[in-house]
This record gives structure tokens, sequence and C-alpha cells, in this order.
């Protein structure tokens, strides 16, 4: 059981552990939010196609989601402050990389070793948390912490527009230097959280490559298919060999003294069911607000800035009530709570399904829809996380169950662009109104599909053709997002049977 290891911290030193975690966990969540509004702009700066703008999140993601628990047991094994301060050092010097970027594949390259940063930074920050306060105090903590992230939300996709609009989009990284700094001046000095185990707990190295290897191959098979609208052999070989090293993963786990994922954990019916639900949560939320975004800048003509204003509903409602739903929580249970933000948020994916473009007409009330399903849900599904794997363990918990969040949306945007490629292709070649056009404008259009809504018709067309040209390849692109939304609202009904499931005291 883990104990106190030395004095308590003081009221004012566990208010500095949350603002140190808020930070970077903000920092992290800023990258991200203000990334997703500038990817149409990143798109058309560096010539990318859409499955290479795609790999500037995806490959990310996999970083994050493939080491976060390697992360987690790293906190275990070194303490919560080391394997931190390791990772705001990395997150500061690849943001540096990638504002210097000037191609896609560079980007590409400093994205990853962002993501091997975040995987650092992320779970340790969280399971400094759990090591700073007793027990009986961990969900009203988190439920602070989650108040205080929810202020940097709103900083993201509305920094992204403005940075876009009025500076470039490298400011994006360039701010994420200066952040960390204040992170590492706030950890210096902060000694050893009272509630860590005393114990180390060595590393899982064979287990850290599986599935770093499993998740590549399955992303890449997914991805490289959307670039194409179609599986080949080789992507489905691909795909097969991932699935191949999940399987070696998992008997890697079984057999080793330590693993990252202890065997009888698959057995914890607390941690599976608040690891699914996680997966399934954010595969639907983070990838259909992801190509929302594509979406308002590329079919509907939103600038940066508009586009990232378009989520505050959702921030500000986030920072209102995240604190009070992780009160509910600690006091009545996940279940109820957690059904009604799955309901919500089908809802609101519903609705956005419907829209024709227009903000106040056809996306505001959706996004306020969206803001208290999001909100309802950020504490409770966190508290229960950190307590499923049990005493000492919450590194490993953090850990894993962040990776899971990284995981759904890392495969949920490789299937829908998968998704999305076929049907923009299918409604290019049957369009109509490019039935009506020049042979050339439809041949022209089909040979570039792979750019998506970024496609760009040549200056050199009669300016009548390419506006016509410019208003189907809006359209496909928005009925192609449409159809993604359908599928998120689907996967949050999905969540609420799966929160049926809880128990009252799984947030204890």
């Amino acid at each position: 059981m883990t104990q106190s290891t030395s004095d308590d911290y003081s009221p004012s030193e566990r208010r500095l552990v949350l603002l140190i975690c808020a930070l970077v966990t903000g920092v992290s969540f800023i990258d991200t939010t203000a990334l997703n509004v500038a990817l149409p702009f990143i798109q058309r700066d560096l010539n990318a196609t859409a499955t290479d703008t795609y790999w500037v999140l995806e490959i990310y993601l996999l970083g994050l989601a493939a080491l976060m628990m390697a992360g987690g047991a790293l906190g275990d094994s070194l303490g919560r402050r080391r394997p931190l301060r390791w990772g705001v050092i990395l997150f500061a010097l690849t943001s540096l990389g990638c504002a210097l970027s000037f191609n896609a594949a560079m980007l590409i390259f400093f994205r990853a070793l962002q993501g091997i940063s975040a995987a650092l930074m992320v779970p340790a920050s969280l399971a400094l948390i759990n090591a700073s306060f007793p027990p009986e105090e961990r969900g009203a903590a988190i439920g602070k912490w989650s108040a205080l992230v929810s202020l940097t939300i709103p900083l993201g996709p509305l920094f992204g527009g403005i940075a876009v609009d009025m500076v470039a989009w490298q400011a994006i990284f360039w701010v994420n230097i200066p952040l960390c700094m204040i992170v590492l001046w706030l950890m210096h000095g902060l000694r050893r959280p009272p509630f860590e185990p005393p114990q180390s707990v060595p590393l899982d190295i064979a287990g850290s490559i599986a599935i770093t290897i499993s998740l590549g191959l399955i992303t890449f098979g997914l991805m490289e298919a959307g670039r194409y609208g179609f599986f080949t052999i080789l992507h489905l070989a691909t795909i097969l060999a991932g699935l191949i090293m999940l399987v070696v993963f998992i008997i890697i786990e079984t057999r080793i003294a330590n693993p990252m994922v202890p065997p009888e954990l698959f057995r914890n019916r607390r941690f599976l069911i608040v690891n699914l639900h996680t997966l399934v949560l954010f595969a639907a939320f983070q990838s259909a607000t992801f190509f929302l975004s594509f979406m308002l800048v590329q079919s509907y003509g939103f600038g940066a800035t508009q586009a990232g204003a378009a989520a505050l509903p959702i921030s500000i409602l986030v920072t209102l009530l995240s604190r009070q739903a992780g009160k509910y929580t600690s006091l009545h249970g996940p279940r109820f709570i957690l059904i009604i933000s799955s309901v919500l948020m089908a809802l609101a994916f519903a609705l956005m399904s419907l829209t024709d473009g227009s903000y106040w007409q056809s996306l505001f009330v959706p996004m306020l829809i969206l803001g208290l399903g999001v909100a309802a849900f950020a504490a409770p599904v966190t508290t229960v996380a950190m307590a499923s794997a049990g005493p000492g363990k919450d590194g490993l918990a953090s850990g894993v169950n962040n990776a899971v969040a990284r995981i759904g949306p890392l495969l949920a945007i490789a299937g829908f662009g998968y998704v999305i490629a076929g049907d923009f292709s299918t409604s290019i070649e049957t369009s109509q109104m490019l039935a009506e056009m020049p042979a050339y404008v439809k041949e022209y259009l089909i040979a570039h599909k792979n750019e998506l809504g970024g496609l760009v018709t040549p200056a050199d067309w009669p300016e009548t053709i390419r506006q016509q040209a410019a208003e189907s390849i809006a359209q496909s692109y928005a009925d192609a997002v449409k159809n993604i939304m359908q599928i998120s609202a689907f996967l949050m009904i999905l969540c609420a049977f799966l929160a049926l499931l809880y128990r009252k005291e799984d947030a204890v």
C-alpha cells in the first residue's frame, strides 16, 4: 500500500503541484488543438497531400500512445519529477525543430520526437498529483486539475487561428518553449512527493518496442490506404503484421517479470471498463473535432481565427463545470454522469452532421451541447482511471489510460481518413456538376483526389470553371466529413451503454 514517505505537502505545495501539472497537460493540449486549426493552412503552405497533413498529427499521437505506458512506468521506477523534467526539456527542443521545419517530412520527423517527449511528461504529471495528495482527496484534486487545464483549452484553437492569421503557423510551436521554461522554473526545489511509492520498478523495454511497432504498422496501413483511396496487398499485410505484433506484445507481458501492463489487470473489471470506455470515447470525440476543423476551413471558407473561435462554447463550459463533475463523481460514482455525457455528445455530433456551414444557425447549439458533454466526462474518467490499477500503481494507470486516450483517435483518424478519401473520391467521380464541365476538369480532380478538401484548381483555368470545380470539391468534402459525424454519434451511444457498467465505488 502506498504510504507517505515524508512530511505531507503544505497547501501551497499542493497548489504548486496542481499548477505544474495543469501547465504540462495544457502545453500538450494547446499544441494539439492549435495545430488542428492550423493543419489546413500547413497543408497549403507546405504543398502537402491530405495524408501527409494527417501524419503531422498521427505521428505525434503514435509516439505518445505507444510510449505513454512506458512513460508511466518510468515514473513508477524513477520517481515523478525526473521523467517530468526530461519530458518538458525534450518537448521544448522538439518544438524548436517543428517551428524550423520547411517541408512536411521534416515537420513529421520532429512531431514524432515531440510525441515521445509528451509520453514522458503527461503521465508523470498526472501521477505527480496522485503522489502529492492522500487517497481521499485525489478526486477533488483531479477535479481542480481539470478546471485549471480547461483554462488552457480555449487558448489552443483560438491561439492557433490567431497565429495563422496574424503571424504564421510556426508560432504554435514557438510558444511552447517559454511555457516549458516556466514549468521547469516552477519545479525547481519541489521535494519528493509524500505518497510516492518507495520501491522502483524495472522498465519493460521489450514490451515498449513491441507495442510501438504494432501501433505503427496498423496506423501506417490505414493511413497509406487512405492516401490512395483503396487497400493494396501491402497495406493489408502491414495491418496484419501490426496485429501479429499486438499478440506478441501480449505474450511478452505474460512472460516477463515486470511488464508495463501486468496480466492481472486484464482481469480487473474496473481497469478494463474505463480503458475500453476511454478508447471509444476519444476515438469519436477527437477524430470528429479534428475533421470538423478541416471542413470549416476547406468547405465553408472559415478563416483560421474563425475556426479556432468556433469551439469557444466547449472551452467555456468545460472551464465552468469540470470541477463540479469531479466532486459529483467522488460523491455519487461515475455511472450516471458518464451516461449523460455520452448522450449529449451523440446528440451534438448528430446535429453537426446536418450543418450547412452557418455557425450561429447550425453549429452554435451543437457546440454548446458538446461542451456540456465534454465537461461531464473529463474529471470522472480521469478519476476512475487513476484508481483502476490499485495503490502504488497510479503511474501505470495514468500511462495506460493516457495511452488508450491517444490510441483511440490515432486509429480512428487513420480509419476515418480512409472513409473520407473513399467518399470524396466517389462523390467527385459521380458529381453531376462535373459531368457537365470539360473532361479535363474531372480528370484533373480525380488525379489529385488525395489532396481532398485542400485540392486547388490550376490558375490558368477559366474563372467560371474554377469556381464550379471549387464548389464541387467543397461540397464533396463536407458530405464526407458529415458521414464521420454520424459514425461518431453512433460511437457515443456505444459509450453510454459502456457507462452502465460502472459502479459507485469505481471512483475510489
